[in-house]
């Protein structure tokens, strides 16, 4: 049973364009994404610190990269279309704001009136409306495969996210006519990818929270399913730092493998049961350690995205982007043309819905430095 996405089975595009003679159509959208403003934008936008904080730490791009190479493997051990797995992996974060989770949090809060900020929705806004680098449409017109693997990484959308499914039927022309569908169970790539980003992070914080000094050897001994993998007995001095990146890869290496391997089982499993294809993900850690990761998340909300610094650093963001909401709110004419001249906003039914919106986008497409590069320029005005 061939249960990869096929390339040349595609459901095609919203706009139509002649196939590329050396490139399947999911080889183009990759490329297409890795060549986009709003990728190159991620390298100076926040993973969990600042990216202005220090160059060690992870940016959203380095961290989008590390999902990208660990969903090549899993989907190449799976048999999986890799091409398809990386777009989705090399995409799923281009619509985060600046400042990370904090900075979402803040624009929620902003855009309260029009039903808040989704980074995973803003997303789906720059590769169909935003992203602007061809002269026959807007966003990348990248595939349906494509945009449905994206917009459901992480799941079905159903009722409870209203935005998505409105913006969805109001803007991807044609995109029930092609048989999407936001409610059914995203691709087996698709799967792979939103798997491997918590792979990736429940890693990579841990080893950035260390470096930052706010995870300390203290508490990641007694850390839940990371204590398993710190191994501080050595035939020979190691310092602490290198028993700690020992530690993360082999978390990674465990997870890496026990996905695999769980997964695989479930894909066997379809021959004698083919409906668990639309009704449960096939890709996923096996039940023990699934309870494992949830410990292992749970415990870095409470010590790094909750500590003291991380707070200290949310609240700066909030701070810094409601001074950044409140000014181009009120000097619609400092947001650039390309943007707000954008056919996607005089389809709002009212002017301060409309610039609500066109404010929350250009925020949103910040950098940590642009965001508070433009702060420092107000807060100088105000004085």
């Amino acid at each position: 049973m061939n249960i990869a996405s096929d390339p040349n089975k595609s459901l095609g595009r919203v706009y139509q364009e002649d196939p590329c003679s050396i490139r399947s159509i999911f080889q183009r959208d990759r490329d297409r994404i890795i060549h986009s403003k709003a990728f190159r934008k991620l390298q100076n936008k926040s993973q969990v610190f600042f990216s202005t904080t220090n160059d060690i730490f992870r940016t959203r791009l380095t961290h989008t990269i590390e999902v990208s190479q660990i969903a090549r493997t899993i989907a190449n051990h799976l048999s999986l279309n890799i091409d398809l797995c990386e777009t989705i992996a090399l995409a799923h974060d281009l619509g985060h704001p600046p400042f990370g989770h904090s900075g979402e949090e803040s624009l929620n809060s902003l855009m309260d009136e029009v039903g808040g900020f989704d980074h995973n929705l803003q997303t789906l806004k720059v590769v169909t409306i935003l992203e602007r680098q061809y002269a026959q449409f807007s966003g990348l017109n990248l595939c349906f495969e494509s945009l449905d693997g994206i917009v459901k990484h992480n799941g079905p959308i159903g009722d409870n996210n209203k935005m998505i499914t409105v913006f969805w039927n109001e803007n991807i022309s044609l995109g029930g006519d092609r048989g999407i569908d936001l409610k059914l169970l995203p691709s087996l790539e698709a799967q792979v990818a939103s798997l491997s980003d918590d792979i990736a992070y429940c890693a990579h914080d841990i080893s950035d929270g260390h470096e930052a000094g706010i995870l300390s050897l203290m508490s990641l001994q007694r850390a839940p399913f990371f204590q398993e993998f710190l191994c501080l007995k050595q035939s020979f001095e190691v310092p602490v730092s290198l028993s700690v990146a020992q530690g993360c890869r082999d978390l990674i290496k465990y997870l890496v493998n026990d996905l695999i391997e769980h997964s695989r089982d479930n894909i066997r499993n379809l021959y004698k049961n083919p409906a668990r294809m639309s009704t449960a993900n096939l890709i996923d850690f096996s039940p023990d350690t699934t309870k494992k990761v949830l410990e292992l998340k749970k415990y870095l909300f409470k010590n790094l995205y909750r500590s003291m610094e991380i707070n200290f650093m949310r609240r700066e963001a909030e701070g810094v982007l409601k001074v950044l909401f409140d000014h181009f709110f009120n000097s619609l004419d400092d947001i650039p043309k390309l943007l707000s001249e954008n056919s996607y906003y005089s389809r709002f039914k009212s002017s301060r819905h409309r610039n609500l919106n066109l404010v929350g986008d250009f925020i949103a497409s910040m950098t940590d430095k642009e965001a508070l590069e433009i702060f420092d320029t107000i807060r100088t005005k105000i004085r």
